[in-house]
């Protein structure tokens, strides 16, 4: 029986394989694990649990003389608390379940995740926040995402396949973006935004994607949000509905763009969270709420939370 609600999960690792310079995917598998959408996130411990690493012990010690350090926690770095990642896609058979997760070397928690090996165990805790509403039939949808903002973007095109839609895809440069370039797959100059087959990963689901690097070591030379503006200035078969995640400045960006033009904009927000459950509160962001409302009544905005009220906002509704 699948659970019906958030729990604490024990997975392995299925595949856990560089996908460029510091971007890895991760496979989770589990024998059943809650339904997901996109745009929700899991927690995971960045470290082994089976490892006691606060044992009871004791040392001699010389009055005037520091003591000698020891245990893991203090000889070496150490990820106490959980790390937030979204799904980037879901896959139920059965043999059980399949999360996947690409995640960045940034520090001691994403470099253990690196060094994991197939059948290594890995405990998580999900399903986390809420998720993307999905456009109506035949309103087509533009994905933004940014670098370890492309993740959910993957997720949310797996639930789209078939339906209209494109990838807007931003990295600093070509070895930073965590995607399969088709060789292929037709690759437009440095100034088209014309979308193309040329990703595999949204290949996959009859989604064309435009891909952009700050540098123009392949696709669009530009920002991403760059990309953006110029496509929507361009003809459009019908009016888009926009998902975007991705760093904070990115995302301001294209709130202000869809704002602009009147169309909405689904934000999945990034935040550091301690918890993940709106236990520890430190995951605060502002947004917009009517002046005669609770809390903070006779103001216009009013703090949520990312991991509980998000990570997923009306871009319309955030004040950044």
């Amino acid at each position: 029986m699948i659970p019906a609600c958030r729990d604490q999960f024990v997975s392995s690792v299925v595949v856990n394989a560089p996908l460029c310079r510091e971007h890895y995917k991760l496979v989770l598998r589990l024998d059943e694990f809650p339904a997901t959408d996109p745009g929700q996130f899991i927690q995971i411990s960045c470290r082994d649990l089976g490892i006691n690493y606060q044992p009871e012990h004791e040392w001699d010690w010389v009055e005037g003389q520091s003591p000698a350090l020891q245990g893991n926690e203090l000889l070496a770095p150490l990820a106490t608390l959980r790390r937030p990642f979204s799904l980037a896609g879901r896959r139920d058979g059965p043999d059980g379940v399949e999360l996947d997760i690409i995640h960045r070397v940034v520090g001691v928690g994403t470099d253990w995740l690196s060094r994991l090996s197939p059948g290594d165990a890995v405990h998580i805790l999900g399903p986390v926040g809420n998720r993307f509403t999905l456009p109506p039939e035949n309103t087509p949808a533009i994905l933004i995402g940014g670098g370890v903002g492309i993740p959910p973007m993957l997720y949310l095109a797996q639930r789209l396949a078939g339906r209209p839609a494109i990838a807007f895809c931003g990295a600093v440069s070509r070895d930073l973006l965590p995607l399969t370039i088709l060789s292929d797959a037709p690759m437009r100059g440095p100034d088209s935004v014309e979308p193309t087959a040329n990703i595999a990963q949204f290949a996959q689901y009859g989604i064309p994607s435009v891909i952009t690097t700050d540098d123009g070591s392949v696709g669009f030379r530009g920002f991403v949000t760059q990309a953006l503006e110029k496509f929507l200035d361009g003809p459009q078969s019908a009016p888009p509905l926009l998902y975007t995640c991705g760093p904070e400045p990115m995302m301001k960006r294209v709130a202000e763009i869809a704002a602009a033009r009147g169309r909405p904009c689904q934000i999945a927000v990034e935040r550091a969270m301690a918890c993940g459950m709106g236990t520890c509160q430190s995951c605060c962001i502002r947004v917009r709420k009517p002046v005669d409302a609770v809390p903070l009544k006779g103001r216009d905005w009013a703090y949520r939370l990312a991991c509980t009220d998000g990570p997923v906002f009306m871009g319309a509704d955030l004040l950044w």
